[in-house]
């Protein structure tokens, strides 16, 4: 172009002929023009690029989505080690959680790219905007699942790569393809969302997990992780359906053009949500500070729910999505403050020496616990006034964190 404008001002240099001139003169402002425009326009976007690769990369892994990812398989550690926390554990549990979940999440913009090129709000994503090559991304997520299984192997436990590697399987192989088949993938994307819940046992127990007193702890985390799930995304699914409908996705918040069935969907979840903390403080697996502690989250989602469904609008479906946030992030931490497991009877409970030996062994909780207890045993009146209002002669006085003694 710029060539063609060069010999375009010569031919009108060499033309004496005024009209010729005349003639000429626009046709090579129009091509400067075009030449200023176009010209520089590749080798900024090469620089631009280049300078926001780490930004690119976070992108391709969801980086925000990882990082929740990332913090659920915490609980299930810090509660079932055995001893003293270790920090090279810990930083090999976030850091190849991490990287497997960034993984499987390559692979799932690997797999929708011409979908994602579809919606707006996933056409300018690294893969369907061109700023990142299929082969980059197949480089990037074969990269961090490799080390990230790896990392989890060594640093961890076998069983934690096992079920990372599970984890990765099952959304980029079984959910990502039933995402434009069958509304039901919301309910496989739930379980799959939800296994890092188990790593951070498997990483504190390796497999025996399944034998261990914590068994039923990891079950009660990984089922309410998956009944969250279920709201949380048809939130979103009903603010962005325009989007998923353009991008020929299957999901039930879809067709509701009201906002009404997406409320009334959501409703189920949140009762049965409501209802687990008591359940697990019921059957001796936590604290009753467990379910006095989950109230108020409870009500503040339980609140955003009920606006939805008053006055469905984007606005109040946007503070619903953002209140089961806050909820998840709640309830992680009161799991991990709460829940125990008491130390069984060496003989036959009620008797002598055993009954006297097992009064004064503490549950099995990790020493941080202890420790915290220890410093706050006499700080909180909660759990007296819920043995008292609720009859829970099996709890003990004093701080929310001290152990129940069993009877």
């Amino acid at each position: 172009m710029l060539a063609a404008a060069r010999l375009t001002a010569r031919a009108a240099g060499g033309c004496r002929s005024p009209l010729a001139r005349a003639t000429l003169q626009p046709r090579l402002a129009a091509s400067a023009a075009i030449s200023d425009r176009e010209l520089p326009a590749a080798p900024v976007a090469s620089q631009s690029s280049r300078r926001s690769l780490p930004n690119l990369y976070w992108k391709l892994a969801k980086g925000k989505l990882t990082v929740w990812v990332s913090l659920s398989a915490m609980p299930g550690y810090l509660l079932a080690l055995p001893a003293a926390i270790d920090p090279i554990t810990v930083a090999a549990l976030f850091t190849g959680t991490f990287l497997t979940s960034s993984s499987a999440q390559t692979m799932n913009q690997m797999i929708e790219v011409k979908r994602d090129a579809l919606m707006r709000r996933t056409a300018q994503r690294p893969l369907p905007s061109g700023q990142l090559t299929s082969l980059e991304a197949a480089c990037f997520a074969g990269t961090c699942g490799t080390v990230g299984l790896g990392i989890l192997s060594v640093g961890a436990t076998p069983a934690t790569a096992a079920v990372a590697a599970a984890t990765m399987v099952t959304y980029a192989a079984i959910y990502t393809p039933m995402k434009v088949r069958s509304p039901y993938n919301t309910h496989i994307g739930a379980i799959s969302g939800s296994l890092p819940t188990i790593m951070g046992f498997t990483a504190a127990l390796g497999t025996g997990l399944v034998a261990s007193p914590w068994a039923a702890h990891a079950a009660w985390i990984f089922g309410m992780q998956t009944l969250w799930q279920m709201p949380h995304f048809y939130a979103l699914a009903w603010l962005h359906r325009a989007d998923y409908l353009r991008g020929g996705y299957k999901m039930f918040p879809l067709t509701d053009t009201t906002g009404a069935a997406t409320a009334a969907m959501s409703k189920p979840y949140l009762v049965a949500l409501c209802g687990l903390p008591w359940a697990m403080s019921a059957f001796g697996a936590a604290s009753w500070m467990l379910p006095v502690g989950a109230l108020l989250p409870s009500a503040l989602w339980w609140h955003t729910l009920r606006n939805f469904e008053r006055k469905p609008s984007s606005a109040t479906c946007r503070r619903f999505f953002l209140g089961s946030l806050s909820y998840l992030l709640s309830m992680l931490a009161l799991f991990t403050a709460y829940a125990r497991v008491d130390r069984p009877c060496s003989g036959i409970c009620g008797s002598g020496k055993d009954q006297e030996a097992t009064d004064e062994q503490p549950d099995f909780e990790p020493l941080w616990r202890g420790k915290m207890r220890s410093y706050l045993q006499d700080a909180c009146p909660h759990e007296q006034v819920c043995r008292e209002l609720l009859g829970t002669a099996r709890q003990s006085g004093g701080c929310p964190l001290s152990r129940e003694t069993p009877l």
